[in-house]
């Protein structure tokens, strides 16, 4: 676990990470939020995975009015990919993530190392405002974790998908946490499910305020109409990950009641996004539900191997029940700068 403490009167360096990806018409209002923090010692790295709009020209506009930003641009490769770019270029004694499409209050950064440094936790973590496509903003009043945890009870408290969501933002952690053996954002959909619960669990200490800091925008385009058979089987990819996190970490009998509720919530979370899919023959969205079920069953088992790298394979083959869904989008890599959280989250949101 890290306890490293900065010194009370050195200001931390913050490194803010903000993957990019087909958001041009968002981009300048994340960098506006950013560029504009109370908080003024700054690194923005931005990472273009290859967005064919105009995201380049946006970020070498603001960086040539704000030295803060350091500009990284890679062949498409998705948001884990971005994400493990840019911390390998941070420089920070924290870090954060702020996707591309949402922005942040302007006392951000400022309240989280305020936080960090009166509590010594290497973790901190906010509440938010869900932004609808109407603009209204509401708090998410589901985070309820009080305001001191130990790491692993954050990330107990992480597989719940709601007292302490698993998304990458909203939070800001010790940069070392990244640089321990075997933390890597996958490059799947839901990469933040396969890894928060672990970056939480490996700190001594985590912090919380309930106060909104972050904006998290939900777009107009469907949401439940852009779930399909990828979604489906890297949300159990990410479910596989934790499996594999508490096996290897000796947690599979202390953690093992909160897993088989995560599990029940996965579960349940895929069923209805399934069931969700009207435009779907019943006996297909049956049929899909059902291979669900099964791959649950499986992974409630301890694992007998390691995962095959980033992009490990399951049993699991429903892309034939979901085909021809949205014929009119192009497939690319992986998730974009929206992230995901669960079915019906990030990931459906922002493919477009």
């Amino acid at each position: 676990m890290l306890t490293r403490v900065l010194p009370a009167a050195r200001r931390p360096l913050v490194s803010v990470i903000v993957p990019v990806y087909r958001v041009e018409a968002y981009l300048p209002r994340c960098l506006d939020s950013l560029c504009g923090q109370t908080y003024g010692h700054l690194e923005i790295v931005v990472v273009n995975d290859g967005s064919p709009d105009g995201c380049g020209d946006i970020m070498r506009d603001y960086a040539a009015r704000d030295p803060r930003l350091r500009l990284i641009f890679q062949d498409n490769a998705g948001l884990g990919a971005a994400r493990n770019a840019g911390l390998a270029a941070a420089t920070g004694d924290f870090v954060v993530f702020v996707d591309s499409d949402d922005y942040v209050t302007p006392d951000y950064v400022s309240r989280m190392v305020h936080v960090a440094r009166r509590s010594g936790a290497q973790v901190v973590i906010c509440n938010f405002f869900v932004v609808l496509p109407s603009g209204v903003r509401v708090p998410f009043p589901l985070m309820t974790a009080r305001r001191s945890l130990t790491g692993e009870q954050a990330g107990q408290r992480a597989l719940d998908l709601l007292s302490i969501p698993t998304f990458a933002w909203n939070k800001l952690y010790a940069r070392e946490l990244f640089t321990e053996p075997g933390i890597a954002f996958p490059s799947i959909y839901y990469e933040d499910v396969a890894t928060i619960a672990r970056v939480l669990a490996r700190a001594e200490r985590v912090a919380v305020t309930h106060k909104p800091l972050y904006h998290y925008c939900l777009r107009s385009s469907g949401i439940v109409g852009n779930f399909n058979g990828r979604n489906v089987r890297d949300y159990l990819r990410a479910v596989d990950y934790v499996r594999h996190f508490i096996w290897d970490e000796g947690l599979w009998l202390e953690w093992g009641r909160t897993y088989r509720g995560f599990l029940r919530r996965v579960e349940t979370q895929l069923v209805v996004s399934i069931q969700a899919r009207r435009d779907l023959p019943l006996t297909d969205r049956l049929r899909a539900s059902r291979l669900v079920g099964l791959e649950i069953d499986r992974l409630r088992t301890a694992p007998t191997s390691s995962p095959r790298g980033p992009d490990h394979a399951l049993d699991l083959d429903v892309a034939d029940v979901f085909r021809d869904l949205v014929p009119h989008r192009t497939p690319r890599v992986a998730a974009d700068a929206g992230g995901a959280a669960g079915p019906g989250g990030r990931a459906a949101r922002v493919r477009a």
